[in-house]
């Protein structure tokens, strides 16, 4: 009887515990080639490495990691992550929780990149990719940043009601942009956004004719991957 009672104090009381932290641990981490993925600054910074940060779209923040959509199929979420990952780079993402707003998403990025910086990372050798939702996140933190040497990716964001909206605050974004987009996407060209930005060190714009619409940030497609790859290590 005592026995009973003592496990099942153990089930109520620490078990929860146990199993949200396993859950947690689970939902956060993703190990690819010996690296894992968090979405946290690790303790022990290699100022060697390039840190890339992923910053997915709206449907993981909704559905979770393994969100499905009506339109264009699974977000593959740890495919790009293991993708990423596979090219060597640092990379810094989470599947955020239902309801995180932009501005205070773009915060917690600036803080991060802020402790790279800090810490010796180049400027440089942070890329800050975002998609969709994710690439309005991304143009928060670089609002926040402004270091015109960090680099920034932009995927499916400059809808007319986007580029309205940022265009509104008149704020000075830097950094270092690419744009990529798909011609059958209603979120094209970032131009008007991002042309006429003095605090930058550079600019370019990609566009790609998949046809697919939005679909395309939903998978590892080497149409949108090779193009950053490419990009980043061109120094």
């Amino acid at each position: 009887m005592y026995f009973e009672n003592f496990i099942t104090f153990i089930s109520s009381k620490k078990m929860k515990v146990t199993i949200a932290f396993i859950i947690s641990f689970c939902i956060i981490t993703s190990s690819s080639r010996g690296q894992v993925t968090a979405g946290f600054i690790p303790k022990n910074i290699d100022t060697t490495k390039i840190f890339l940060f992923y910053l997915h779209g709206a449907i993981v923040q909704e559905e979770g990691p393994n969100a499905v959509s009506k339109d264009f199929g699974p977000y593959e979420y740890y495919r790009i992550l293991d993708t990423l990952k596979s090219y060597g780079y640092h990379v810094i993402s989470e599947a955020r929780p239902k309801g995180t707003q932009e501005e205070k998403y773009g915060d917690k990025i600036a803080r991060q990149v802020d402790t790279l910086l800090k810490s010796g990372v180049p400027a440089t050798h942070i890329i800050v990719v975002g998609a969709s939702q994710g690439a309005a996140m991304t143009i928060e933190a670089a609002y926040r940043i402004k270091n015109s040497q960090i680099k920034y990716v932009i995927l499916g964001l400059c809808s007319d009601y986007m580029i309205g909206y940022y265009l509104k605050y008149k704020k000075e974004l830097c950094g270092n942009f690419l744009s990529i987009y798909e011609s059958s996407d209603p979120h094209s060209s970032c131009d008007r956004l991002l042309m006429e930005q003095h605090c930058k060190s550079g600019y370019k714009e990609i566009r790609l004719n998949m046809g697919i619409s939005h679909g395309f940030i939903y998978k590892p497609y080497k149409e949108w991957v090779s193009p950053i790859v490419q990009w980043i290590n061109n120094k």
